[in-house]
């Protein structure tokens, strides 16, 4: 999975979905509301937020998928590995964001 790969997904999403650069990571956002961040913590990296009761499923799609640290965990904020995802669970994952 590219960072292109991964853009083109979360833009298919909704007319209403913004790309959004901040420093050197990209926010995917709804209004005010951002459900997946490219590039974060770092290059090759993102960050999606699932409903908490959620992280279970998305923890399951395998080892490409971590629990972000700190206090977002609680959130149900996950790290995606982009290379090492199948495009469709990322699809999947996506979606989930999307539709918080």
């Amino acid at each position: 999975m590219t960072p292109v790969d991964f853009s083109a997904l979360a833009l298919a999403l909704g007319a209403n979905v913004q790309a959004k650069p901040v420093l050197d990571s990209v926010q995917f956002r709804v209004g005010d509301k951002a459900f997946a961040t490219l590039h974060w913590p770092e290059a090759g990296w993102a960050v999606l937020k699932v409903a908490p009761a959620r992280q279970s499923w998305a923890l399951s799609l395998g080892a490409a998928v971590r629990l972000a640290p700190g206090r977002r965990r609680k959130a149900g904020v996950v790290m995606v590995a982009l290379a090492a995802i199948d495009a469709d669970q990322l699809a999947d994952l996506l979606a989930e964001a999307y539709g918080l």
